[in-house]
């Protein structure tokens, strides 16, 4: 995130996780409750200080690990986003985000894990999870047929016995099918 030290404007610092050059500027905002600028020229450029919100911002952080960034390129998320920015009085301004730069820069790893807590209920390990298909984020936990096996029609009562214990035995059953 662009950063604050003294009222020096001509100070840079490196972001923590792209490398990208910042120029220390402008006031902070003691209201800000998101994307606030540092005091000391160290941390996050704006680009990674978002992606940082959105991985530890539920349930916007189970959406994106379901389906990937490029839901970021859309303009009328950028423009929900620009309203949670207003409401939560950040320091930085949306023509400072570069959504190309997030995606560009999305798999590169952060210091720091996501911790489930009160206002995020999913920790890293399960956003990775969500992410590898081994765990579905709205849908509570993994389809077991699903996870073994890659989409596509059931052919057989063993298959549905993987979906659900004994509902191919059942069918079967119902079918008349012998054992």
């Amino acid at each position: 995130m662009n950063k604050l030290f003294g009222n020096d404007i001509n100070v840079t610092a490196h972001c923590e996780r792209c490398g990208v050059a910042c120029k220390v500027t402008g006031p902070q905002n003691s209201k800000a409750k998101m994307l606030r600028r540092s005091k000391e020229p160290k941390g996050l450029c704006v680009n990674c200080a978002v992606h940082d919100w959105l991985r530890n911002t539920y349930p916007v952080n189970v959406i994106l690990a379901e389906s990937g960034p490029k839901a970021l390129v859309y303009p009328h998320v950028q423009k929900q986003f620009e309203e949670i920015m207003r409401a939560g009085m950040a320091d930085a301004m949306p023509d400072e985000i570069s959504w190309d730069l997030i995606i560009e820069n999305w798999n590169l790893p952060f210091k720091h894990k996501i911790k489930s807590g009160g206002k995020n209920p999913y920790d890293q390990l399960e956003l990775d999870e969500i992410k590898s298909g081994k765990r579905r984020g709205f849908g509570g936990p993994p389809n077991p047929y699903t996870v073994c096996h890659p989409p596509g029609p059931i052919t057989s009562f063993e298959q549905l016995n993987e979906l659900e214990p004994g509902l191919g035995d059942e069918l079967k059953n119902c079918l008349g099918h012998t054992q």
